[in-house]
Formats: C-alpha cells, sequence, structure tokens
C-alpha cells in the first residue's frame, strides 16, 4: 500500500496465539478485537491500545468499559443501540470514545452465504440509508467523537469486485459527510481477502492494492485493514 495512508490491524479472530500476536506486534500491526478476551490478549502481547480497534456485535457495557479504560484507537459501533450506550458509558467514565459507524453497504461479497455480511439481509452493522443521519447524531452525543466509518462485507473473498462496489459507496458516504461538515478522518476497509486452498488461487492482492488506490487514495482519509485469514492462513 505504497503511497497510501494506511495501517493494518490483524483481525485476532483468525488465531489469538500470544505469540502470533507479538509476532505482528514486532512488524508494526495492531489488532482488530472482538471481545474483551481479545483485547486482553492484545495487550498482553505488547500491542499498543492506541493501535486497536474493537468491531463486532453485542458488546457489553463491561467490554465497553474496558475498552475506555485502556483508552484504544476506535470502537466500531454496530448500530444505534449501542451507540447510545456507549455514550452512556463514557460520560458517565468521564472518557470520550473515538467512534467509527459499521455501515452495511448491501453489495453482496459473492462467497458463502454464512460468511457474508454486508448484504441489506445480513444483520450486521447499520443501514446505509441510515448512516448520515445517525453519524450527526453521534457528534451530538456526550462521550462520542465520531471519527469515520467502517464496513466489513464477508470472509474468504477471492474478486475484487464485491470490494470495489463496497468502497463507493463507502466513499460517498465520506463526501455526503464533508458535505454536511462532519468531521472523518478515517476509513475502516474491514477485512475478508480470500486465501487459496488447494488449487485454489486465493485473492489478487496487487490487483486489491491497486484497487484501493484508485477507489479511495484521493479522499483524505486513514484507511485501515483488518486481515486476518489472510495473514495466517
Amino acid at each position: 500500500l505504497a503511497g497510501l495512508d494506511s495501517e493494518i490491524h490483524y483481525a485476532v479472530k483468525a488465531n489469538d496465539h500470544l505469540a502470533v500476536l507479538r509476532l505482528f506486534a514486532a512488524g508494526g500491526a495492531g489488532a482488530d478485537v472482538v471481545s474483551e478476551g481479545e483485547l486482553r490478549r492484545a495487550r498482553a502481547a505488547g500491542m499498543p491500545a492506541a493501535h486497536i480497534v474493537f468491531s463486532g456485535v453485542g458488546k457489553t457495557e463491561r467490554e465497553l468499559r474496558l475498552a475506555l479504560a485502556e483508552d484504544i484507537q476506535q470502537i466500531n459501533v454496530e448500530s444505534a443501540e449501542e451507540l447510545e450506550m456507549l455514550s452512556s458509558v463514557a460520560a458517565a467514565m468521564g472518557r470520550v470514545a473515538r467512534v467509527a459507524l459499521r455501515i452495511n453497504p448491501d453489495v453482496d461479497a459473492g462467497t458463502h452465504a454464512k460468511i457474508t455480511t454486508g448484504t441489506a439481509e445480513n444483520k450486521f452493522g447499520i443501514p446505509y440509508g441510515e448512516a448520515l443521519a445517525l453519524y450527526a447524531h453521534a457528534a451530538t452525543l456526550p462521550g462520542i467523537s465520531p471519527v469515520g466509518i467502517a464496513l466489513h462485507i464477508g470472509s474468504q473473498i477471492l474478486s475484487v469486485a464485491p470490494f470495489r462496489a463496497a468502497y463507493a459507496r463507502a466513499a460517498d458516504l465520506v463526501h455526503g459527510l464533508r458535505s454536511r461538515n462532519l468531521p472523518i478522518e478515517r476509513l475502516d476497509c474491514g477485512g475478508g481477502l480470500g486465501i487459496g486452498y488447494g488449487d485454489e488461487p486465493g485473492a489478487p492482492v496487487a490487483a486489491y492494492a491497486g484497487m484501493l488506490k484508485a477507489s479511495l487514495g484521493a479522499l483524505g482519509v486513514r484507511l485501515m485493514l483488518e486481515p486476518g485469514r489472510w495473514l495466517v492462513g
């Protein structure tokens, strides 16, 4: 990703062994975590809190309190209800949560139905049509600092096309937020790059990198990537 303002957050769910986490920490990667346990393991492996993103559905108040106490880089909020809960917890703690809203771009990743997360039928993320209004609302909430948007359309994706479609929608949303004078500095592109099993070729990584630069390179936002399987598979 030469020439792009970008950072890598290893998706801990792919393999949370401390030796693996330490290896990626030594290489400069941050972490993408989805639970208290993963957050604690990432910290134990030496990953700085300032380079940890907390994603995933069903975060508990206890997990949000831990994330705020650790002052992690970013919390990816999945719903309006989670946003309100986080605001309440953060305000009570006297903290400010840096938040990215996870949108559902309604793009079919073309993978197995059980690992697709980016279509309207999937109960992941905030519906695309509601994202602008909710982002504006987030900017008014105590204890909340909206810093970006996030998306993740699925796993084991072997084609660039679904990513291109999803990122085009994300780029439109960035422009929409800026037209309303709302602050946005980050775009969390998620993970999902597939690998080859047997004779399968795997995802065309060079083409993916080129597409990222063409689709998002001119937005002036920091790009955050969350590979998991692709790094350890």
